[in-house]
């Protein structure tokens, strides 16, 4: 995760007249002016707003919950990709970050597999599944099967 914003930082509402009446895209570009805030909302919010048109607890939506505004979803990647909602972004994540996102996919299932946080000495053994996930096709079932036939899964 980021680091949390510096103590010293105001948040944006109490600086902007009507700050809770913009929407979540001009609210994230308010908050991307302040300058101390900038660094990371510049690389974090595109992420976001592709999954703007998903609610908390995944459900499609148009607008958003309490503001009924109208949500959109279309945003810049790094690399200026140009998305537009989650299908784009899976193009995206399969065409430009294949292998990061499969790695990440081992870590997090591995770390959920093993009931604790990885280690360093874990590193090996998250190359060797991406690897074979990989060579796999990325087949969730092979990857699902090898993390249980893994060492650390069965002598835990």
């Amino acid at each position: 995760p980021p680091n949390p914003p510096p103590p010293d930082v105001p948040g944006v509402e109490k600086s902007v007249p009507n700050f809770e009446k913009l929407s979540v895209r001009e609210q994230l570009a308010v908050h991307r002016k302040k300058e101390a805030c900038a660094d990371c909302h510049r690389s974090i919010d595109p992420w976001g707003i592709a999954l703007e048109r998903y609610d908390a607890i995944g459900l499609q939506r148009e607008k958003t919950a309490r503001r009924k505004k109208p949500v959109s979803a279309e945003t810049i990647l790094p690399g200026n990709y140009e998305i537009s909602g989650l299908a784009d972004l899976q193009k995206y994540l399969l065409k430009e970050r294949r292998e990061q996102f499969a790695k990440a996919l081992v870590t997090k299932l591995l770390t959920y597999a093993l009931g604790r946080s990885l280690k360093l000495a874990d590193e090996p053994l998250i190359e060797e599944l991406s690897a074979k996930f990989a060579k796999d096709d990325y087949r969730l079932s092979g990857l699902m099967e090898n993390i249980v036939m893994s060492g650390p899964f069965l002598s835990r």
